[in-house]
């Protein structure tokens, strides 16, 4: 399989790479290097990923004569949290002396968000080199530079934009990863072609089931094609205050709420984002912006890659009042990210409350 090669650029001169191919952890050695010289290498990682890859990573840092140190964190959503933020930065201040400081994130979507919010905030900004082990944090945490820790009133509440110096996605990382958490990654994948490109979600529809069984050339195009997708929003609207960059939280305003609503416990954020997607396809046929049909194919694709479309264990005036926690709102306003058709995403900010709680009791009603 060909390696493949993404520029996630900025305006003036900024500009990162995403390398994507198996056996990418290979080159953590010479990342790192290309950072700094002198560097020491801290390697944060949670305690799913560090038996499968830590060892291979430090072996390879330390036989590049790069000292190194790591921080093991505990594993899952309710953990991201300021608690193991203050852990891991203190990790930082106790071990780094004067050394350049450079972090290596190793793991899924928390430990990119906690390591990057860790990164941002060091001494004001110390360097991070993202390396996710999940789908969904192959294509979409570790690329774009927001990082952050939740609170208990909401996700991500506190955080900091910090762009990676590189990512390297080893799709040999993939392969580890149980049924559940793949799928949960499958969901933010064709969430980029309903928001930007049909024909993307016409590849998905046709390969939906070789997909799923993890096909490693299907993986490694779907992987280079949304990472394509997102870079080109980002290098437009680095710190989402355009409303351009917003268009990738399609679905993600019904799915944070239902995080929470649930505990963060009948849901994780691929499955929250698979039934806000379908919400929010319902929502904009609801109101005209794309037709039945439309609404209905977001649907079978969501249900063709096995997530969920329903909502359980919510009501909804109380998910409704969870979505207005969203960071979209305006002036007490919801403002949603819907369908203009399959392919184009727009930012709406006059849906009538009533047509929001009808789509979620309709999607509770299927349950």
């Amino acid at each position: 399989m060909t390696d493949k090669s993404v520029k996630v650029k900025f305006s003036g001169s900024d500009e990162y790479s995403i390398e994507i191919g198996p056996g990418m952890l290979n080159k953590i050695a010479d990342r790192v290097r290309d950072v700094s010289k002198k560097p020491l290498a801290f390697v944060v990682t949670d305690k799913k990923v560090a038996p499968l890859y830590l060892n291979n990573v430090v072996k390879r840092l330390e036989a590049a004569r790069i000292k190194t140190e790591t921080e093991i964190i505990a594993a899952g959503e309710k953990h991201k949290n300021l608690n193991t933020y203050l852990k891991v930065v203190s990790r930082f201040a106790q071990t780094s002396g004067a050394a350049d400081t450079v972090v290596v994130a190793l793991g899924g979507g928390v430990v990119g968000d906690i390591a990057g919010f860790a990164a941002a905030t060091y001494r004001r900004g110390t360097p991070v080199i993202q390396c996710p082990t999940t789908l969904l944090a192959c294509v979409d945490s570790s690329v774009g530079g927001k990082t952050g820790v939740d609170l208990p009133f909401g996700k991500n509440l506190v955080g900091a934009f910090h762009q990676p110096r590189a990512v390297l996605v080893d799709t040999d990382t993939l392969s580890t990863l149980p049924p559940r958490e793949f799928r949960t990654g499958t969901a933010e994948v064709i969430k980029y072609g309903f928001i930007m490109d049909e024909p993307f979600v016409k590849f998905m529809e046709k390969n939906i089931e070789e997909f799923n069984a993890g096909d490693e050339t299907l993986l490694s195009r779907a992987i280079e094609c949304c990472c394509r997708l997102k870079a080109k929003v980002v290098g437009k609207d680095e710190r989402d205050t355009k409303d351009i960059r917003a268009i990738l939280n399609f679905g993600h305003t019904f799915a944070h709420a239902l995080e929470a609503v649930c505990g963060y416990k009948d849901y994780n954020h691929g499955e929250a984002v698979a039934v806000g997607m379908a919400c929010a396809s319902d929502l904009s046929a609801r109101i005209g912006m794309i037709s039945q049909e439309d609404a209905a194919r977001v649907e079978r694709l969501i249900s063709a890659a096995e997530l969920p479309v329903t909502i359980k264990n919510a009501q909804p005036r109380h998910l409704l009042d969870c979505m207005f926690r969203d960071k979209k709102c305006r002036g007490g306003k919801l403002r949603l990210v819907l369908l203009e058709s399959i392919g184009r995403a727009v930012v709406a900010d006059d849906v009538d409350e009533k047509d929001i709680l009808s789509v979620i009791r309709s999607r509770i009603a299927r349950s």
